[in-house]
Parts: C-alpha cells; structure tokens; sequence
C-alpha cells in the first residue's frame, strides 16, 4: 500500500504535461467589462471631467480611463452605441437585449454576443476617434495601395483599423491568462474586435464642377450598424462547448469565426406577453406560437407628397397622419 501511495506521489512531482485550457462552469467573480457595457441603459453623455466612475470596479480600464486624454468619451460611446445596436438588432426576437445582468451570471450565447459586442464597439469607436481627432497620440488610418486600374484616389481621413485593434487588445488586457472560462471569454472579445477592424468598406466622394465626378476621392470606414449585424449572425450559428472540453480546437483555424457559449439560454417565451411583432412569421417565433393582437393605431408621418426643389437641391415633404396596424403578444 505503501508502494502505491509513493508511485501516485512520485507521478504528480515529475509530471511536466501542460495541462489544456478546459471549458469550466463560471464561478462567482467580479464584473466585466462588458457586464458593466451593458449593465446601464443611461445615455446621459459624461460630464465635463469626462468621468469614468461605471468602470470603477475594473482597476486597469479605469486607470487609463482616468490617464488618457479624450478616451472617458470613446468609451461611453461605445456603450451607448453597444446598448442601442444590441436593443435594434434584437426588436423582434424572443430576447430583446432586455434583463442583460442576468445572462453574465453564466456563459450564455446571448452572453457571448454581448463580449463580442462590447469589444467591437470599442475598437470602432477608437478606429473612428482616430480619424477624426480626438484621441492624442492616434492619426488617420493607412488605407494601403492604390489597387491597380482603380478609377479614384485616396483621399480624406481613413479610420485606423490597425491602432484600434492593438489598442483595443491592451484595453482589455487580452494576453491576461486564466481558467477555461475566461478563455472562452477573451475568444468571444477578440471575435468582436476582429469583426470590427477586418470589415473596412470604401467611402467616396465625387469632387467636379456642377456636381461632376471629375474626381473620386475614397476612404476606408467602419460601418457599426453591419459589424453588429455581422456579430448577431455569429449569435445564430454559435457553438455550445461543454464543460471539460478544450479550448484548443477553435483557437486552431484563424479564419474561424464561432462565438462559444457554455449554457442553454433560459425559455424567453415566459415574457414575451405584451411585446410587438412585425409580421406573421416573426410573430410565430416571438409570441411562441400565440396568436397576436391586432389594433390599429394613427401616427404621425413627416415624408408625405415629398417634392425635389431644384433651385435648393433639396426635397420638401409635407406631414401627413397615417393608419398603422400594430400585432401585439397576448
């Protein structure tokens, strides 16, 4: 007996197996920094010391919160950006970005879309304070080399993809190693920022005289109403991992993009009663299969027998009021 207890001893002494990040059920622990995105519905803009107080519980993001110069307002920003996206995008599914602190008690998929969301919003509001600004230290973007044959120019202030992206991985201490969880965590934020950074589109401008497009100027933008619609699609199509299970195998495909969720989301249909719908499919899936209510209701329409006016290059519209049917949960 004696002999078998020394070998086990022996064994785990001399053992030089790493072991592999693991999937774990979450344990008690402090707030994120997307918990604390999406723990407030305030749009109240910061005041005029550009207070960055709703970080307070998250020692590194608040410090350089507080240091750097114009960064307080790119992150409230893209709170507020990250909250609206998030409460659109979600109008008329069975979850409507409602009751948000609940889902980071867990791993949930809506979880994961809320990290992924978060990071993105900061790496486009970054990329966006860039080049327009107003964040020292940070220029325009490089929008690279002309491709060959193109009919336009570079021009203008792209946004900086590249800085936000490094920036953004600082931000929120990315290289910072933990249990399986959090490895999960940090691979649904580096989702969002890379959907953010890789999803340049071209803006151009025509530049002639009387309106012609003698000249086209472009430049790279970030679109955040798209990278948020790209970042629900991945919602859709998310990955359930189960506890136990290593990390590794879909941190192996750089080009793979599959948020990672470890809990089933909770039966939405229980609260659904009283929420609107837009058409007969889409009330199926949000009242569950309950029959809505129809009313019709008068509002207000401000596009009404619009004219072009030519000699103000512009379009006059007349208000009007108009009858809309509104479909209802029971």
């Amino acid at each position: 007996m004696f002999y078998f207890i020394l070998v086990l001893l022996l064994t785990n002494v001399f053992s030089t197996n790493e072991e592999p990040e693991r999937a774990t059920t979450p344990k008690s622990r402090k707030k994120s920094f997307a918990a604390l995105v999406f723990s407030s519905t305030t749009n109240v803009p910061p005041s005029q010391k550009e207070s960055c107080q709703w970080l307070r519980r998250l020692k590194h993001q608040s410090k350089q919160c507080w240091k750097r110069r114009g960064l307080a307002k790119i992150l409230f920003h893209a709170k507020t950006q990250s909250i609206e996206q998030c409460q659109s995008l979600f109008k008329y599914d069975q979850w409507n970005c409602s009751k948000r602190d609940f889902f980071f008690k867990k791993l949930y998929r809506e979880t994961a879309f809320m990290y992924s969301l978060a990071s993105s919003a900061v790496a486009y509001s970054v990329a966006r304070a860039c080049s327009e600004g107003h964040l020292p230290g940070c220029k325009c973007g490089d929008p690279g080399k002309l491709p060959e044959g193109a009919n336009w120019q570079w021009g203008g202030c792209s946004d900086n993809s590249k800085f936000a992206k490094k920036f953004t991985k600082k931000f929120l201490q990315m290289k910072k190693k933990g249990d399986g969880l959090n490895a999960i965590v940090r691979y649904n934020t580096e989702i969002g920022i890379n959907v953010a950074t890789e999803n340049e589109e071209l803006d151009c401008k025509c530049h002639g005289v009387s309106g012609s497009c003698t000249v086209r100027v472009c430049q790279k933008k970030l679109d955040f109403k798209k990278i948020a619609a790209r970042l629900k699609i991945l919602y859709h199509n998310a990955i359930l991992v189960k506890p136990g299970n290593t990390i590794r195998s879909f941190k192996g495909d750089k080009n793979a993009q599959n948020l990672l969720f470890l809990d089933s989301s909770p039966n939405f249909c229980l609260n659904t009663a009283g929420r609107q719908c837009n058409s007969t499919e889409n009330c199926a899936t949000v009242c569950c299969g309950r029959r809505p209510h129809s009313t019709e209701v008068t509002i207000r329409n401000d596009t009404c027998d619009c004219v072009f006016k030519s000699e103000k290059f512009n379009v006059d519209c007349e208000p009007c009021m108009q009858k809309k049917t509104v479909l209802t949960c029971p």
